[in-house]
């Protein structure tokens, strides 16, 4: 970029890092996060900033399904978007025409130019005959709006080509760009001019734009072992000079590649006290196997009122398990804590010792009911052995066995039916278990229909039921329901009558990736409108958390997917429905409203916290400050500077944040 090097990665939404070169700035000469972008199941190809640095304008691989009268996917469709920066929302969205030919999606390049002469798409692949053809299509799109304008199909047979999309620069004057590219294992690098067409190409290892020089004729430094000869016919239009410092971009942005790629990932998990009214979540730092470890200490998790000022702290250990490690489980309202064989359960207070559970697993709940998913049990050990709590005041939970039993981690919802206390299971091949939760017996079960007596479904997939969310009424709940594995667009999504286990309606589901096992569950994001699943799309190859909204009057539904890091995403929606949260890299995680405003952004580093919202206010304690930045323009200050001081706060109550979102809104 010609105002500052910036470099970006996909992982965990679109984050983009810039060198801060500003002789005030507070992070001179250090590489640091510009912006996280929430980008929904995209694959960013290429990027540009614009001349203010207030926006990014990317195109993208779609990798989501779509509604076109069934799901659908289409993964050679792209799309252009353009972002701003300060407030991480979309300004506008754009589809591109198809190719002119179709072919393998991820040999396609794609660059988006942006220049005197306007903003350009230009998408390339190489076509089989000639041997050495390259087609490329060039759409105009309109800066501020995404209009799109004329297109025109190029070709070249000189050679054909294919670009990285891991190093991009604009010359000084923004006339040309320079392209990492790649051919017949030779390095060079191509030359496209602001209306997004092939101007030359450059043979070297590495190269870029000189500092300042003329717009018309610019100067490129190449490496000092590049031959002139080869790229004699670029004399007269630019000028080559070898340079030792040619490769100095690309050094830097190999620094912050491997810098990225060194960083330990940390994963939280998220639990709700209280229905929503207070956050629980904790980091665990994983590496390569370790990824797939599910235990957390302790002294790294933390707690946030939702409704107070304030900023995250500590949550306390159970007593006696200061040092030890713990899983912590439950979700809804309470939270549990298991070490070796104690188990506790948070009050006001703190961790509270409980009765001991009657087997190890993994603790769900709701209200007074409690699920506990113990030890597989079975012939073939598929099935998780549950287990049926209640809870007694001042007496701790009270087990008792239950006939259901489930393939993956359930999902449950406790209801009463003519006074009757029951409990609905979705337990994937078994179906929908209806239990008395009284006896522990099952009532009834559903297999792909209406409930009907207990019975055994059958083994031919027609069945497989994940995750339940309940309407505010509780009369009714969603479902998910896989269908035959054979069968694309087999999927759907049911509302069914929790007393007698009647289809009410039912619509088209996205195909879920169930090469691995996945539990899929649910909650609400928006009560009655929108809910949320967990699991891996088709042709995504990564976790995503997709949002559907409930369709009215037999309109299709709609899907919005966020993409996440990791196989289970670091996610947690309010069983209320009145935000949802995303856990981002360095014990940092960011709150959205139901749309998918960002309202803030909240981190516990290791000494002290911090929380930062979108207008630019923030709140700090301990070395968190040492980290925290305060914006001021486009000037990156440390937060002791005065001039931060007008944002500096106590605390944020996420409520009240939320409140101000939504009056800004309407």
């Amino acid at each position: 970029m010609p105002e500052r090097k910036v470099w970006w990665s996909d992982e965990n939404y679109l984050t983009l890092f810039g060198r801060q070169t500003s002789a005030e700035s507070a992070d001179q000469g250090r590489s640091s996060a510009i912006a996280s972008l929430p980008i929904n199941n995209l694959y960013p190809r290429s990027i540009v900033l614009t001349p203010d640095g207030a926006d990014a304008i990317a195109i993208s691989l779609v990798v989501a399904s779509t509604w076109e009268g069934r799901i659908e996917h289409l993964p050679h469709t792209r799309v252009v978007e353009r972002w701003n920066l300060a407030t991480r929302t979309r300004r506008w969205s754009r589809t591109l025409p198809d190719l002119p030919e179709r072919g393998n999606s991820s040999a396609h390049a794609d660059l988006v130019t942006l220049g005197p002469q306007g903003l350009y798409a230009t998408r390339c692949m190489r076509v089989g005959a000639p041997a050495w053809d390259t087609r490329c299509l060039v759409a105009a799109l309109d800066e501020r709006t995404g209009a799109l304008g004329p297109t025109e199909t190029l070709s070249y047979t000189d050679s054909w080509f294919s670009w990285t999309g891991r190093f991009q620069q604009a010359s000084a004057g923004r006339r040309f760009t320079l392209v990492d590219g790649r051919t017949n294992s030779s390095p060079y690098f191509l030359i496209f001019d602001d209306r997004g067409r092939r101007a030359a190409w450059v043979n070297a290892s590495c190269a870029r734009f000189a500092e300042g020089g003329p717009e018309e004729r610019p100067t490129i430094l190449i490496d000092e072992q590049s031959s002139l000869e080869k790229n004699a016919v670029l004399y007269g239009r630019f000028n080559l000079i070898k340079d030792a410092s040619a490769c100095q971009l690309q050094q830097e942005s190999k620094e912050a590649e491997e810098h990225l790629n060194s960083r330990s990932l940390r994963h939280s998990s998220f639990r709700w006290l209280g229905g929503g009214r207070r956050i629980v979540w904790s980091s665990l730092t994983q590496r390569g196997s370790e990824r797939g470890l599910e235990w957390d200490e302790l002294p790294k998790a933390h707690v946030l009122d939702v409704d107070r000022v304030g900023l995250p702290g500590p949550l306390p250990a159970p007593p006696g398990m200061e040092r030890k490690r713990v899983l912590l489980s439950g979700s809804g309202s309470d939270l549990y804590a298991q070490a070796d064989k104690g188990f506790f359960h948070l009050e006001e207070t703190g961790f509270v010792l409980d009765s001991a559970p009657p087997a190890p697993g993994y603790v769900l709940n709701q209200r007074d009911d409690v699920l506990l998913a113990g030890n597989y049990q079975g012939l073939d050990a598929s099935k998780f052995r549950l287990l049926l709590g209640k809870r007694q005041p001042g007496k701790g939970i009270a087990w008792q066995r239950i006939s259901a039993v489930s393939q993956f981690t359930p999902d449950f919802v406790s209801f009463e039916d003519a006074g009757r206390p029951r409990i609905l299971i979705a337990g994937g091949k078994e179906g929908l278990q209806w239990i008395d939760a009284r006896t522990g017996q099952m009532l009834l079960r559903s297999c792909g229909g209406g409930a009907e007596p207990p019975g055994r479904c059958s083994d031919k997939g027609e069945t497989d039921y994940r995750g339940l969310v309940m309407s505010s009424a509780r009369k009714t709940a969603f479902t998910m329901h896989l269908g035959l594995q054979s069968i694309r667009y087999n999927n759907s999504f049911a509302e069914i009558e929790l007393s007698t286990g009647k289809i009410l309606r039912s619509f088209p589901a996205p195909d879920w990736d169930t090469s691995a096992p996945l539990d899929l569950p649910m909650g609400w994001v928006e009560k009655e409108r929108r809910f949320w699943i967990e699991g891996m799309l088709m042709h995504s190859r990564r976790a995503s958390v997709t949002m559907v909204t409930i369709p009215e009057g037999g309109a299709a539904p709609r899907y919005d997917s966020f993409a996440a890091l990791g196989w289970y995403p670091d996610f947690g929606a309010d069983p209320e429905g009145r935000f949802f949260m995303f856990g981002r890299d360095h014990d940092t995680i960011d709150v959205f409203a139901p749309d998918g405003t960002l309202v803030v952004t909240l981190g516990t580093p290791d000494d002290g916290a911090f929380a930062q919202a979108r207008d630019g206010r923030f709140a700090c304690t301990g070395g968190a400050c040492d980290e925290l930045r305060c914006v001021v323009g486009d000037v990156a200050r440390p937060v002791t500077d005065p001039a931060c001081a007008a944002f500096r706060v106590e605390g944020f109550s996420i409520l009240e944040e939320l409140a101000r979102v939504r009056k800004a809104r309407d």
